[in-house]
């Protein structure tokens, strides 16, 4: 700490914030998204080797159809740019990593509700043509996550806002509790 002082309130801690710190955290956060990429492309990647060793395999050319129909549906499913699918975390990782995590966030979110819009469109008409009742399940499970995800972004942004604006505006103020009578006041250094 730079500065540590004894108010009547409690304490006040000032540190000083070195560029090099900065630099260093941003590297260690770019690291972490690269981590959280290479996790999400796991899964599908993983599909597509079982497709591969299986298309090589001696078996009922019936199961592995069916097997190598499944494990291609799911990698294609999970490449879908819908967060929280692979797609869009694989996205969200690399967006952060170039723009920032406020950025990154705020993209993904909108890439998601058009990737589900899009997706709603073709499971309909796949609907419509295969008449498979299962894609309707599908499709709401999508539209319930990016629901939630959305919510879960907005808080975010909230939280971003105020945190911005109580920094940059009222860095200089500090905010004094008087307990005897119960009110917050706030007062410029």
């Amino acid at each position: 700490p730079e500065k540590l002082e004894i108010i009547p309130i409690g304490i006040r801690i000032t540190f000083k914030l070195n560029i090099k710190d900065i630099n260093k955290k941003v590297k260690k956060a770019n690291k972490l998204e690269i981590k959280k990429i290479l996790i999400a492309i796991a899964g599908p990647a993983i599909n597509i080797l079982l497709i591969i060793i299986s298309a090589t395999t001696k078996i009922n050319i019936i199961a592995k159809i069916n097997f190598i129909y499944a494990n291609l549906l799911l990698a294609i499913i999970n490449l879908v740019p819908i967060y929280p699918l692979d797609g869009g975390r694989i996205l969200k990782g690399i967006i952060t990593i170039f723009k920032g995590k406020q950025k990154g966030e705020q993209t993904i979110n909108i890439i998601s509700i058009i990737s589900t819009i899009i997706t709603t469109i073709i499971g309909t008409i796949a609907v419509i043509n295969n008449k498979n009742i299962a894609i309707i399940f599908f499709i709401i499970y999508i539209w319930a996550i990016v629901i939630k995800e959305n919510k879960k972004y907005k808080n975010r942004k909230i939280i971003y806002e105020l945190l911005e604006k109580n920094y940059w505006k009222n860095r200089k103020k500090i905010v004094n509790y008087n307990i005897s009578k119960k009110s917050t006041k706030v007062t410029k250094e």
